[in-house]
């Protein structure tokens, strides 16, 4: 008896997390690609629990998704972290490797390529950049209003992280955080404006 290819894992980990629409999103994604063995679930996990899961998991497991509390505490599960996550102090994919598991921000890519995809200019000083102007701005909270503050952090944008205890981030020679009453309204036309809302 022959068996078939592998079944590959992967998951969204947070808390709360019966939100979470990754699920969906990523197995429609597997059965487009043909990817039949492969799964894709949502777990509740706090910051305390994500040791054990992660030191729990097996061979079959492709990689995992982070979001709210674990982007700060996956850094001290994993035994690698990436620049992206290093640069941001936080992280929103666990990768399995030879050596134990490697923290990635995936945030900023995101961010650019969202920028780019309706037709706003990624900021320069961040790779693919073109913008030299100081007028985009970030507004967030947590991981991703970190992430926003280094996608924008090379042209001197402002990252303000809003009231949700999140990391700020600036590309202005301060590196402080923006007074809450001066978290932009709206974008000029041409100009970012990447909003975070993370719990």
């Amino acid at each position: 008896m022959t068996s078939g290819p592998p079944v590959r894992r992967a998951a969204v980990l947070g808390s709360p997390i019966a939100h979470s629409l990754s699920p969906v999103l990523h197995g429609a994604a597997y059965a487009a690609l043909g990817l039949d063995t492969w799964s894709y679930t949502a777990h509740e996990v706090d910051e305390a629990g994500l040791p054990a899961f992660v030191e729990g998991l097996d061979g079959s497991w492709a990689g995992l998704s982070l979001t709210m509390p674990l982007k700060r505490v996956a850094l001290e599960v994993a035994a690698d972290v990436a620049p992206s996550a290093a640069a941001i102090g936080a992280a929103n994919t666990l990768v399995p490797g030879p050596h134990g598991w490697t923290a990635h921000n995936t945030d900023v890519q995101g961010i650019v390529e969202a920028l780019r995809a309706v037709g706003l200019a990624a900021p320069a000083g961040v790779r693919g950049g073109t913008s030299g102007s100081n007028s985009d701005a970030v507004t967030g909270a947590g991981g991703r209003g970190g992430a926003g503050g280094a996608a924008g952090g090379g042209a001197g944008a402002r990252a303000d992280a809003g009231g949700g205890g999140g990391a700020s981030r600036s590309g202005s020679e301060d590196g402080g955080r923006a007074p809450d009453d001066e978290a932009p309204r709206g974008a000029e036309p041409g100009r970012a404006v990447v909003p975070s809302a993370e719990p």
